[in-house]
């Protein structure tokens, strides 16, 4: 336990983030300077109003005292040295007696300067610091609108139950590791909570007392993330998209389903696995389904190269957009009919002996290993043969692929395990 002055104090941090795919990461809940607006200070019913505490300054915090259960609050947000100037510290101290102590306290996030309820986006909470002493066992718990929950470390010292909305985390080590002051770094005392848009949180901070005269401090400190604007999400799900040889034709075929808001599919192909370029549009469906399917088809009879790399660009109508994973199709062992290339042994575990077809003999050849998504794993120059260390290549299906100028030779390996 840490020790602040003659009584004992815990710290107990509370951390939000979520990073959507397409937006920033969430902000840190900033708590500073509260103003009673009804009630009697540090008295259970006084409501505290912390003005604009997300970055965009759009929300509002009503910090309202429920109930104090074996314990008196000597500050809502008290600022020891080395404690967060962000976070929502309420610090506690017991009455004596055994039995569980707590305060109930619930945040309402509301629109700035009003009582009007607004959502926080993104809002997640690590739980840091939780443990206890041979007087006290820390808990902390939260109720907020459907919460998940995960804990920070493999090895955790704190056990974890959730029912519903509540989400309840008690430390199981009576031996805290940081000493005085505040420990963020002990991950096993660690839970995360997470809500996506709640507008409201009910915290029970406190812990359970074996010992009826100990009556220490204990201060909670509550560093929580989130944002003010509602996260921007995509318009699509993609289920799944597949490309395959047939008849001088690549063909494309994907499924996806919630396409509220889609503008348009590009279908984009690259020679290297680098530069991309458009080679199709293709539009969303008229009619709506719940699983829409598309096909697209690309010839490639004269393509010279020995590998295509293709992806899909979803575009909604406020033009943002993602891509897919790459998919890629191996046009043949060669693209000029008499050229070939020898690889051995195939598979291989450490080394590939490769042997450039006579052709090309005395020039300088450009060698590309390329892993199944067409990703560059190695690159380099050869000469006539070449022996290629795979030894630290994980086990796959891989592509050797030489340029010599406008040629392109492609060849499939098999790596195995060393």
């Amino acid at each position: 336990m840490k020790q602040l002055y003659p009584a004992i104090i815990r710290i107990a941090l509370i951390t939000a983030f979520i990073i959507y795919n397409v937006e920033a990461m969430a902000q840190t809940l900033n708590f500073n300077t509260p103003s009673i607006v009804s009630g009697t200070d540090l008295q259970p019913g006084c409501v505290y109003r912390f003005s604009s505490i997300t970055n965009g300054g759009l929300i509002d915090a009503l910090v309202k005292i429920d109930s104090l259960i074996g314990v008196s609050l000597s500050g809502i947000d008290a600022t020891p040295s080395g404690s967060s100037s962000t976070a929502l510290q309420p610090q506690l101290s017991s009455l004596g007696g055994v039995g569980y102590h707590y305060a109930v306290i619930t945040i309402n996030f509301v629109a700035r300067g009003t009582s009007i309820p607004s959502p926080v986006y993104n809002f997640s909470s690590v739980f840091m610091g939780i443990d206890g002493s041979n007087q006290m066992m820390e808990f902390h718990a939260i109720t907020l609108a459907n919460p998940t929950w995960q804990y920070v470390s493999p090895t955790p010292k704190v056990a974890v139950t959730q029912n519903g909305d509540l989400v309840w985390g008690t430390a199981t080590s009576s031996k805290p590791t940081g000493g005085q002051g505040i420990d963020e770094t002990d991950s096993t005392q660690m839970y995360r909570v997470s809500s996506a848009s709640p507008s409201s949180a009910t915290m029970r901070i406190g812990w359970y007392q074996n010992q009826a005269g100990w009556n220490g401090n204990d201060l909670f400190s509550l560093n929580m993330r989130g944002g003010d604007l509602a996260p921007t999400l995509l318009p699509v799900t993609l289920v799944s998209f597949t490309a395959q040889l047939a008849n001088d034709k690549v063909w494309l075929t994907w499924s996806t389903k919630q396409e509220d808001n889609v503008s348009n599919y590009g279908i984009e192909k690259s020679y290297d696995g680098k530069e991309f370029e458009q080679t199709g549009l293709l539009f969303p469906a008229e009619e709506q389904a719940i699983t829409n399917n598309y096909s697209f088809k690309d010839p490639v009879k004269n393509t010279a190269v020995g590998v295509i790399y293709y992806r899909l660009k979803m575009v909604d109508k406020n033009g943002q957009y993602k891509y897919s994973e790459i998919r890629t199709v191996r046009i043949g062992n060669s693209n000029n009919g008499s050229a070939r290339i020898t690889t051995w042994p195939n598979p291989v575990a450490n080394e590939l002996h490769v042997s450039l077809p006579t052709s090309w003999a005395d020039q300088t050849v450009s060698c590309q290993v390329l892993n199944g998504m067409g990703s560059l794993v190695k690159s380099f120059t050869i000469q006539q043969t070449a022996i290629i260390g795979l030894s630290d290549v994980p086990p796959g299906t891989y592509y050797i692929k030489l340029i010599n100028g406008k040629e392109a030779i492609t060849q499939t390996i098999i790596k195995s395990k060393n």
